[in-house]
This record gives C-alpha cells, sequence and structure tokens, in this order.
C-alpha cells in the first residue's frame, strides 16, 4: 500500500514543479568568487626568481532574472557588477612565525558592469527535485577610463627614484563582448523558490586593461607588460524568489477577497 502511495505522491509533486517552470519569470540574486587571468605581452622576457604574477580573485554580485519556457528551456540575463585586474609579488626572507611578511605585493582592481545573456538547457530532475543545466550565452561588458598607479618603496631600499616594486594599469572605456558557459546544479523547491550553484567560464576576445609592473632587485631593473581580456573562471551560488506570476495571483486573489467582504461593522 505504502509503495503506490509513494509513486502518487512523487508524480504530484513532479507536476507541481512543472507547473512552476512553464511560462514564468522569476527574480533572484547570485554571488560568488572568481580567479581572472592576465598573460605576458610585452618588456624583458626575463624575470627574477623572486618576481610572481599571480591570478587576480575578486568576488561579484549580481541582479539576475529568468523566464523559464518550459521544464526543459530558460533564458537568463541581469546586471552583474564583477572586477578584474592584476597582482604581482616579490618573495621576500619570512619568519616560520609570521608567514604573512613572505611577500611584497601591489594590486590594481578594475570596475566592470555586465549584461549576460545566456540559454539554458535543464535536465531531469532527480526524485528530490535536483536537476543539471548546460549553459551559452554572452555578456556585454562595459568599464570606464580607470587609471591605477600603485608603488611599494620600502623606506630601508635606497633612494626614492629607485622602484622597489610597482605597477602602472590603464583601461579604455568602452563596450566589449564576452563568450560565456556555464554548468550547474538547482532544486526547485514546493513554494517555487530556486537553488542554484554553477561553475562559470568568461572568456573575452578584446584587451580591457593594459599593466607595466617595474621592479629592482640587487640593483637590476626590470619591467613587464601584461594584458588582460576580462577571462575568469568562477564559482556562483544564486536565490531566485518564487514565480512572479503566482505572487501576482496570489496579490490579486487577496485584492478580491477584501473587496467581497466588504467592510467590518463595528458595534458601539
Amino acid at each position: 500500500m505504502k509503495k503506490p502511495l509513494t509513486i502518487l505522491g512523487l508524480v504530484i509533486n513532479m507536476l507541481v514543479v512543472t507547473a512552476q517552470e512553464t511560462n514564468t519569470w522569476r527574480i533572484g540574486v547570485q554571488s560568488g568568487w572568481h580567479i581572472n587571468k592576465s598573460k605576458y605581452v610585452g618588456g624583458m622576457p626575463d624575470a627574477n626568481a623572486r618576481f610572481h604574477k599571480t591570478t587576480f580573485g575578486a568576488i561579484a554580485f549580481d541582479i539576475i532574472g529568468r523566464y523559464d519556457f518550459n521544464n526543459r528551456w530558460m533564458i537568463q540575463s541581469g546586471l552583474n557588477f564583477n572586477r578584474a585586474g592584476f597582482e604581482f609579488m616579490l618573495a621576500e626572507n619570512y619568519s616560520f612565525t609570521q608567514r604573512g611578511n613572505h611577500f611584497t605585493k601591489v594590486r590594481s582592481n578594475l570596475f566592470l558592469v555586465e549584461i549576460p545573456i545566456m540559454v539554458s538547457y535543464k535536465f531531469k530532475p532527480n526524485c528530490n527535485n535536483w536537476k543539471w543545466l548546460l549553459s551559452g550565452g554572452f555578456a556585454h561588458v562595459v568599464t570606464s577610463d580607470q587609471n591605477f598607479d600603485t608603488q611599494f618603496n620600502p623606506a630601508s631600499d635606497g633612494p626614492s627614484s629607485v622602484t622597489y616594486l610597482g605597477s602602472t594599469t590603464t583601461s579604455n572605456g568602452g563596450n566589449y563582448i564576452n563568450g560565456r558557459l556555464m554548468i550547474g546544479r538547482e532544486k526547485v523547491f514546493k513554494t517555487g523558490s530556486i537553488l542554484q550553484a554553477s561553475f562559470i567560464w568568461n572568456m573575452g576576445f578584446k584587451e580591457i586593461a593594459h599593466a607595466t609592473v617595474n621592479y629592482t632587485v640587487d640593483g637590476q631593473a626590470y619591467q613587464h607588460e601584461f594584458s588582460n581580456m576580462g577571462n575568469f573562471i568562477g564559482f556562483r551560488v544564486a536565490y531566485f524568489l518564487r514565480p512572479l506570476n503566482s505572487l501576482f495571483k496570489k496579490s490579486q486573489a487577496k485584492t478580491q477577497k477584501s473587496f467581497l467582504s466588504g467592510p467590518k461593522n463595528t458595534v458601539n
């Protein structure tokens, strides 16, 4: 007896979830972390062993909306606030009790605004309403003219005219188009809200920023140039509210109920 009831419950649950993913709008918020990569493009090809160019890590915040055509296809867009940049370091002598002094670092941040358009295919859910999704599309990236001149010169390191470690970063304001892929997993709750976690790959096709780094080690001056096209790999977690049409119907039903019930009579 229990088995038929269990199967009936699963069927009803699947029908409810399917209804929540047919011709529905949702809005949500998304945040996560990513690493942005740059590449060497000029300057001295040989670097000192103490010099390190690392990937640039940053946190993003997104306001997103999605339209589910059915339980297989959806389209997603929004307004993303993102960052890209450069990070350079020189290795230093350090103490095992103070490892935080192992590197001297300079860092520059570029602020980006993105409008992505993604088309997603949703796979069949499991018994707990978790499903995989695969998305592809592009992002319209907007940035302004930004210039950063970051210097680090220890007081004990000779005359001020010698640059111990410094970088100059420039970004020409404009509009850029990036390719974007995403693979994720999401759960649709009975209330209609959705929790989503995904890995994202962003591919730039044009330079958005350029950095020149200068440093001096043992009296030898070095200079290298690096280009940043906005490429990054990241992880995102998103939460979508219940469908907007269901919220509208609920609000409409409350209004009609209040209207039909009329004003309450009071007894003095």
